[in-house]
């Protein structure tokens, strides 16, 4: 990989005033979702709040990304998450906190990319956007996760509990009895919700970054 290249994700919690204990609530999947990405190792620092609705990370790898922003989105339903990533160097990644101490290219792409969805000029909603200062990389990463965004916003609340019950268990039966229902209700409701199309976009994207930032 090239040295000092990183992937930072910077993500804002979409009408975050309208959740009621908002504070409480942040705080806690922060927290879950900290543990089981230091634990896995795909971060080099705990997500860190870095405005009321807006906290950041720095992956890795810029190829742990695909599998962070899944993590994220499923863990923070039912809250939506506009997530904007930056790769490129960066310094102090695992000092903490991060928006004290950490700073370089990775982190200004990660704000330009966040600026970017901020600004409504898709002619389609989107949830992620990606900015390595490489445009054509960019636009084809870009174009992927806007067809991933828009199955996304279409899950329903049972279908990201299966989803969540499925990633845990790692078979449908299991899953089924965890959750009473049928198997084939489990099939269902991951079909519906597009659980193999975010797994191959995972895969997909992973294999992109790869090809792409190592070597």
């Amino acid at each position: 990989m090239h040295a000092n290249r990183y992937a930072v994700l910077t993500a804002d919690v979409v009408q975050s005033r309208k959740v009621r204990d908002f504070e409480r609530v942040r705080d806690q999947r922060l927290t879950q979702v900290s543990r089981l990405h230091r634990h896995s190792q795909q971060i080099l620092a705990p997500y860190t709040v870095t405005a009321w609705d807006e906290f950041q990370t720095v992956a890795r790898e810029p190829w742990a990304v695909p599998a962070l922003l899944f993590d994220l989105r499923r863990l923070f339903h039912p809250l939506e998450l506009m997530v904007a990533i930056g790769v490129g160097t960066a310094r102090n990644v695992s000092k903490v906190p991060i928006n004290v101490y950490a700073g370089g290219e990775a982190f200004e792409r990660a704000r330009a990319a966040a600026d970017d969805l901020k600004s409504g000029r898709s002619k389609y909603r989107l949830l992620t956007e990606i900015n390595s200062g490489n445009p054509d990389f960019d636009r084809l990463v870009n174009f992927v996760y806007g067809l991933h965004d828009t199955l996304v916003q279409r899950i329903t609340n049972k279908q990201w509990e299966t989803i969540n019950v499925q990633v845990e268990e790692g078979q449908q039966e299991r899953t089924a009895r965890r959750l009473r229902l049928n198997v084939s209700t489990v099939s269902r409701n991951l079909q519906r919700g597009f659980f193999w199309q975010m797994q191959d976009t995972i895969a997909a994207v992973r294999t992109m970054m790869l090809k792409h930032f190592s070597g």
